[in-house]
């Protein structure tokens, strides 16, 4: 959105990697009490919000993509938050695998281009 550089298609696969990899990573590092909740919790919101979403990758498309870009800066300012509160006694590669998932939504809503379906613009009147 500030940069547009992530089409529809490509944040949506990139959509789907991002819950693989907030499962995988719990399971990897252990997460057990309010940081695993954060994982999970991160991974159903951004698996939800993938198939709700109207995009290519979106099953039901219910939400605008532009919606979509306002729930996962708002999820990845959660994620970070809670990982700061909640999760602040974990061992450090838990609390930076946290954040890292955090920031990556910040990323996405920095980088993406959220304007789907695309614009036409009608060519311009013969003078």
């Amino acid at each position: 959105m500030i940069f547009p550089l992530i089409g529809a298609r490509l944040h949506g696969w990139l959509d789907d990697l991002v819950v693989l990899i907030y499962v995988a990573g719990a399971f990897a590092l252990g997460l057990h009490g309010a940081a695993f909740a954060i994982a999970l919790g991160g991974a159903v919101v951004h698996f939800l919000l993938t198939r709700l979403t109207d995009y290519p990758q979106g099953t039901f498309k219910l939400i605008p993509f532009r919606a979509h870009a306002f729930i996962e800066l708002g999820e990845g300012l959660a994620v970070l938050a809670a990982s700061l509160a909640f999760a602040a006694d974990r061992p450090l590669a838990q609390r930076l695998f946290l954040g890292a998932m955090g920031i990556s939504q910040l990323g996405a809503f920095a980088l993406s281009d959220y304007d789907w379906p695309m614009t036409r613009r009608r060519p311009a009147a013969a003078a």
